[in-house]
């Protein structure tokens, strides 16, 4: 009997063992809510692909926790098709399931991106992510690489203060057509420097990129008719060729000075052009001829109390305002396409806001004049029923011509300011959802354009001749079909 109580205890020590390793904590914190850290939340591979093709880069991971972590699974979005490889904490892999790391430690990721230099036909941006699951919770780290040479203009100073870095151009500057350039982040012009673009140059901008002139800065784009330059986002792929919103806005500060624009071609950012008080009392702060702006998120243009002076023209589907022209200034017009057909949104705002007042910091409200504001030849038309708004400020006037136009709006147009213009007339474009703001052979703007108007401008913005026939818009018409053919 001894014997046998003595063989059931040692087995109920033995169960009870068990049943405490089975049930003991294996000190892993589950919260769902548990959060890894980054030493970046992206990696940007800014290496010109001009040898091997291939670049490697690393960041950490971070379990700044008590307990330790197990990390799920640790994936790269694109799987086995990416352009990119891992190595997690000595594991190679497309999925690397149960990384654990210890309390306030860390782990290694490199990463590696393999393209041929050489293959045009791949996107000009390379965009993936690693994602990591961490007790059903899901964190990332982006990936950037590109997939083409390249020029890159990526931050290249910190402000000590703020500590926020961007790119700065601090000494004349000419952007060419060699290669295409990518700007990463904030590019700003200095005071007192000019960018001067050459005719053909490729400008592309990652997400939320911009190019911002100070103060006296200059701003030269030299595009032609056979090559203009171009402005859009870094994704090439055919989803994103009309998507809006892919990049900021080019921004003309304040009392910077003496930009032009020639043949240009700006599209799919936020903002197409921002325009600031004028930095000449004589000069245009901006003369802009043969440009094409379109598919913006909020507006093509906005102007602030400036000068500018506009000549072919094309501003198109714009989600709030094709053109905002905020505390006065001083505008001409001519033969300019205003058309809005915007449609990934409800758009309840006019194509053309124009404002002459603004609240200081005291709330005492300021007017500002407009010395002049000349729309000639030019069309101002959309899906909305009233597509030009006069914010004016009570007991103030502004002077306005439309000269020869074509406008959708339900203001009366017997006045003065409106000479031979045609209101609320269907200009019959050729496809507006597909950007294409040629006349058609039955639009009533046909040969109802302002000779005196045109003397000046005797090409449209395709190259096509006027002094025969003066259309309005920044288009003559001409057959389609005969193009097609």
């Amino acid at each position: 009997m001894t014997t046998l109580r003595i063989f059931l205890y040692l087995i109920f020590i033995t169960l009870g063992i068990s049943l405490f390793w089975s049930c003991r904590d294996d000190g892993f914190d589950t919260d769902p809510a548990i959060q890894l850290g980054f030493s970046q939340d992206s990696l940007l591979f800014d290496t010109v692909f001009t040898t091997l093709g291939s670049s490697t880069r690393s960041f950490k991971v971070y379990n700044n926790h008590n307990r330790r972590i197990r990390i799920n699974s640790v994936s790269l979005a694109g799987g086995p098709d990416s352009y990119y490889r891992m190595n997690v904490d000595g594991r190679s892999g497309t999925s690397i399931s149960d990384v654990e790391i210890e309390p306030r430690d860390s782990i290694y990721v490199f990463v590696e991106v393999t393209v041929d230099p050489v293959n045009q036909d791949l996107p000009l941006t390379i965009v993936d992510s690693i994602v990591f699951n961490t007790n059903q919770n899901i964190q990332d780290v982006k990936l950037v690489a590109w997939g083409q040479d390249a020029n890159f203009i990526h931050p290249n100073y910190t402000d000590p203060e703020s500590g926020f870095s961007y790119h700065v151009i601090t000494e004349n500057t000419v952007w060419t057509s060699t290669l295409p350039y990518v700007v990463y982040g904030l590019a700003v012009v200095a005071p007192d420097v000019t960018l001067r673009i050459e005719e053909g140059a490729r400008i592309h901008f990652h997400n939320n990129s911009s190019l911002v002139f100070l103060g006296q800065s200059t701003f030269k784009v030299e595009g032609s008719l056979k090559a203009p330059v171009s402005f859009q986002g870094d994704r090439l792929e055919p989803f994103y060729q009309d998507q809006p919103g892919q990049w900021g806005r080019i921004w003309l500060t304040a009392t910077s000075k003496d930009h032009e624009i020639d043949h240009a071609i700006i599209k799919n950012a936020t903002v197409g052009l921002q325009v600031d008080t004028i930095g000449s009392l004589t000069d245009p702060t901006l003369k802009i001829r043969n440009t094409v702006i379109k598919n913006m998120t909020l507006a093509g243009l906005i102007a602030q109390g400036s000068h500018i002076q506009a000549e072919n023209l094309a501003i198109t589907n714009c989600g709030e305002h094709a053109v905002i022209l905020a505390l006065g200034g001083n505008y001409d017009f001519r033969h300019t396409t205003i058309a809005n057909y915007f449609r990934l949104d409800i758009r309840n705002t006019p194509s053309v806001l124009i404002n002459n007042y603004y609240q200081d910091v005291d709330g005492v409200i300021q007017v500002r004049p407009f010395d002049q504001l000349f729309f000639g030849n030019s069309i101002i038309y959309g899906s909305n029923l009233e597509e030009i708004v006069l914010d004016i400020y009570d007991g103030t006037t502004v002077d306005y011509t439309f000269d020869h136009c074509l406008i959708r709006t339900q203001m009366n147009a017997g006045s003065d300011s409106f000479i031979n213009t045609l209101v609320n007339q269907d200009p019959l474009f050729y496809d507006t959802q597909a950007h294409d703001f040629r006349l058609t052979e039955d639009s009533p703007a046909i040969g109802a354009g302002n000779p005196d108007i045109a003397i000046d401008i005797p090409t449209d913005i395709e190259g096509n001749d006027r002094t025969q026939r003066v259309d309005i818009g920044a288009v003559q018409y001409y057959p389609i079909e005969e193009e097609e053919d």
